[in-house]
C-alpha cells in the first residue's frame, strides 16, 4: 500500500513539473495572426489609439521584427502588425504565427536580438517586450503600460499559457534629460521624451 501511495505521489509530482516547465509551449490559441492580434487590440485595458494595421511579409520582416527575409520564411507562417498612426511615442505590436512551437522559441530569441527599438525618427518607445504562446509570438513596443496590458491580454486569451516575457529594451534618458544614442549621438539640452511630437 505504501508503494502505491509513493508511486502515485511521484506521478503527480512529475505531472506538475511537466506542466510548469511547459508554460507557453503548447498551442491554446487558434486563428490567424491577424484575428488574434485584433482580439488583443480590443481587449479591456488595451488602448492603442488610432492605428494602421498591416500584414507583415518576408520583405517587411526586418523592419517590423528584426528578422531577415530568410528567417521569416523559415520560421513564420504569417504575421500581422497594429502600429500607431499618430502618437508621441513609438508603438508597434506584431503577432507572428510560427510553423510550430520550436520555431516560436527561435523567433522570440531572434526578435530580442535583432529588433531595432530606436528605428523611429523623433519618437521612442518606453519598452519593447517579446513573449510566446505555443506557436505564436507577440512583439509589443510602446509605452510600458500599453505593452504590459497587451502581454496580460495575450496571457488571458491563451488561458494563462505564455512563456516568460522578455523585456529586451527600456528607454533611459540617464536621468539627465538627454536621450542617449538616438540620431547617431546624444541630444543635448534637457529634451524630455514627453516633448517629442510628430506632426
Amino acid at each position: 500500500m505504501k508503494k502505491f501511495i509513493y508511486l502515485a505521489m511521484a506521478a503527480v509530482m512529475l505531472l506538475a513539473l511537466a506542466a510548469c516547465s511547459a508554460s507557453g509551449a503548447k498551442d491554446t490559441l487558434t486563428g490567424t495572426a491577424e484575428e488574434i492580434l485584433l482580439q488583443l487590440k480590443e481587449s479591456p485595458g488595451v488602448d492603442l489609439g488610432m492605428t494602421m494595421d498591416d500584414e507583415i511579409t518576408a520583405d517587411k520582416a526586418e523592419y517590423a521584427l528584426g528578422l531577415t527575409a530568410a528567417q521569416f520564411a523559415e520560421y513564420a507562417d504569417s504575421a500581422y502588425e497594429v502600429a500607431a498612426a499618430i502618437s508621441t511615442f513609438a508603438q508597434s505590436n506584431v503577432l507572428v504565427k510560427c510553423k510550430d512551437v520550436s520555431a516560436a522559441a527561435e523567433v522570440k530569441k531572434l526578435i530580442a536580438a535583432g529588433f531595432n527599438s530606436n528605428k523611429w525618427v523623433c519618437v521612442f518607445p518606453e519598452q519593447s517586450v517579446v513573449v510566446e504562446s505555443g506557436s505564436y509570438v507577440l512583439l509589443a513596443v510602446g509605452k510600458a503600460d500599453t505593452t504590459n496590458a497587451l502581454v496580460e491580454a495575450f496571457r488571458s486569451l491563451s488561458g494563462d499559457n505564455i512563456g516568460s516575457p522578455n523585456v529586451f529594451y527600456t528607454f533611459d534618458d540617464g536621468g539627465d534629460g538627454d536621450i542617449e544614442g538616438g540620431f547617431g549621438g546624444d541630444i543635448e539640452g534637457g529634451l524630455d521624451i514627453d516633448d517629442l511630437i510628430v506632426f
